[in-house]
């Protein structure tokens, strides 16, 4: 999978400027808004995240039908408003699945060589059109996802378990702990947006990113664990005061009685 990216990264200096600007600044800005915020606001971003995910469901199980679709959407985007608790903890473990899956079977991830990418590559250095550009993308994608089925055939079951256990014991551990389960997948989510969202901005540039980070894979590991813990930390700290302060109600401020018999006692 790093060659599918590899070659994405080569071709993107031909790529129409706006297919990469436009959703590469509008990814990293959510990301920072995620990564800082997302706590604050987790009503929308999960109904964000569970309009995304019924999207994704129904596609892969009516790809043309676009009512179908839509009420996906906006079901899972109603469900993920009114059940924050329990969608804050299924983020948790979907994010946690990803990341082990990533770890157990990366020599399967590795070995796999994309071929639609590859045949769309071409031997002219011309720019490509908004068209062509859309097309290559759309192979890199469909590539990506074969990489993902090709590991998940080839990987064994202690490490299926291993996988199917972190995911659970974070999943659960997002339901006893909603603040702490909370602020984690939104950091983490926020983080590997913003990632996603400069890779493709410097991607355009020319200055191979994801080759850079295969490079040093560990120093770029720490930044992410850096950047996640930071989150998670600034969104315990000053979204949980906030939303401590918002919950004061007005009716538990003292009455001018109460306040007059404070002042008598105090006499």
């Amino acid at each position: 999978m790093v060659d599918i990216l590899k070659n994405f990264e080569q071709m993107a200096g031909r790529f129409s400027p706006l297919v990469l600007i436009a959703p590469g600044l509008l990814i990293t800005v959510l990301g920072l808004f995620v990564w800082l915020g997302g706590l604050g606001f987790r009503r929308t971003l999960l109904a964000l995240v569970g309009a995304v995910t019924g999207a994704l469901c129904a596609l892969l199980i009516a790809p043309q039908s676009t009512g179908v679709i839509f009420l996906a959407s906006l079901a899972t985007a109603l469900l993920g408003a009114a059940f924050q608790r329990l969608f804050a903890a299924l983020l948790l473990g979907a994010l946690s699945f990803a990341v082990t899956f990533g770890i157990v079977a990366r020599p399967f991830l590795q070995e796999y060589r994309g071929s639609l990418i590859s045949g769309t590559l071409g031997q002219n250095n011309e720019v490509l059109t908004v068209r062509e550009t859309l097309e290559v993308v759309r192979a890199a994608g469909l590539d990506l996802a074969d990489g993902v089925r090709y590991a998940a055939r080839r990987l064994a079951p202690v490490n299926w378990a291993i996988t199917a256990a972190v995911s659970a014991g974070l999943l659960a551990a997002g339901l006893l702990f909603r603040h702490v389960g909370g602020a984690l997948s939104c950091s983490v989510l926020g983080t590997g947006l913003i990632f996603a969202g400069l890779v493709l901005l410097i991607a355009l540039k020319g200055a191979a990113p994801v080759a850079r980070m295969q490079n040093h894979a560990a120093l770029y590991a720490l930044v992410f664990i850096g950047m996640a813990g930071f989150g998670t930390l600034e969104q315990l700290v000053l979204c949980s005061h906030a939303e401590r302060k918002q919950k004061r109600s007005p009716h538990q401020r003292p009455t001018h009685n109460n306040e007059s018999k404070k002042g008598w006692r105090n006499r």
